[in-house]
């Protein structure tokens, strides 16, 4: 099943934003950080508050804390804020050294330190609720400048008619890589999980970078819509509910007859016509017959990347991972243009035939 999480993507833009640099930053360096790569205000306030507090918690968990916050209007439940929510589930994740560095921003923290100073024991502390000195930006409409991968994945998904079932598990995860100062990259980790498949789980992973997360986020995703997705829906999760956007052919096997449903080609870094990676489709999958396959569902994937004419990545996974005999046919094939920068991405599954 999908759990939508509208603010899981945020959160991870946060922490990057608290984490970055050798020295913790000032709460104006994180604020700058997040609001000068597109991140509104609004949520940008709800990170700089609600991660340290979260993180807190997750640090010190034997102290009783208050269920919310004071600010001059009033009280504010923290089970309501689905930032704090979502960084509270963040936080059990996160490893020491993050925990560390987001946790002792918080005044909670502080107050603890100081209790356990004066010579108070963690389970007997009970602490009173922080108060703002001014009121909660009002909540915006919609994700806040941080689209949520795996909110685009789900509605991808309800778009083509998948019922998330019979064991079926999806989910996207936000990866924040360091960029140039103006500029953000994200990596996102799309993951499915089916009884059908020959490895636990399905990993594709696809970058993106711009000015800001929306930018970012929204490249990556677009190109995993084009890239992966309809192999994914049309071979594993509700086959036929793409079958425009995919190519089938049949391939024989030694174990039996498969189905190669193979997306579209993604040509990168160039805006010249970039030949077929057809041929070299077809020569990895006559390699492919000297591997042992289950019958399940086996996912293949191909990037590579040239410079002059220079092979620069060779990747080709088999069912997520690295596959030396694949990447041996790469390493032994033609450039698909002889100068410049190029890439070249194509994904496909491999589906037991019914008649093999």
């Amino acid at each position: 099943m999908i759990g939508s999480v509208g603010f899981d993507a945020a959160v991870e833009v946060g922490i990057a934003a608290f984490c970055a640099g050798e020295e913790p930053p000032r709460d104006e360096e994180v604020w700058e950080r997040l609001t000068g790569a597109g991140v509104e205000p609004w949520l940008a306030e709800r990170l700089l508050i609600f991660l340290p507090m979260a993180y807190t918690r997750r640090l010190l968990p034997d102290v009783s804390y208050p269920e919310g916050l004071v600010t001059p209007s009033g009280r504010v439940s923290l089970s309501a804020e689905p930032v704090f929510v979502a960084a509270s589930g963040r936080a059990q994740r996160a490893g020491r050294e993050e925990v560390g560095r987001i946790a002792m921003r918080s005044a909670e923290f502080n107050a603890i330190n100081n209790a356990l100073y004066a010579g108070s024991e963690l389970s007997d502390l009970m602490l009173g609720e922080t108060s703002l000195v001014k009121d909660l930006e009002p909540v915006g409409q919609g994700d806040g400048g941080v689209p949520s991968p795996r909110a685009a994945f789900e509605d991808f998904l309800r778009g083509h008619g998948v019922p998330l079932d019979g064991g079926a598990t999806v989910d996207a995860q936000l990866f924040v890589h360091p960029a140039p100062a103006g500029v953000v990259m994200a990596q996102v980790d799309f993951a499915v999980s089916h009884p059908a498949l020959a490895r636990p789980w399905l990993v594709e992973s696809f970058a993106g970078h711009g000015t800001t997360w929306r930018e970012a986020i929204g490249g990556a995703v677009s190109r995993f819509r084009l890239g992966a997705l309809h192999p994914i829906v049309d071979g594993l999760l509700r086959p036929g509910a793409a079958s425009g956007q995919v190519e089938r052919e049949r391939y024989e096997h030694p174990s039996g007859a498969f189905e190669l449903v193979l997306g579209a080609q993604l040509d990168l870094f160039t805006d010249r016509a970039v030949p077929s990676a057809g041929p070299l489709v077809d020569r990895l999958l006559e390699v492919l017959r000297a591997e042992p396959l289950t019958r399940k569902v086996h996912a293949l994937r191909l990037f590579i990347a040239y410079h002059d004419g220079r092979l620069q990545t060779n990747e080709v996974l088999l069912d997520s991972e690295q596959w030396p005999a694949g990447e041996a046919v790469v390493a032994d094939s033609p450039a698909p243009l002889p100068d410049g920068r190029v890439a070249v991405r194509v994904f496909g599954l491999l589906v037991p035939a019914a008649n093999a």
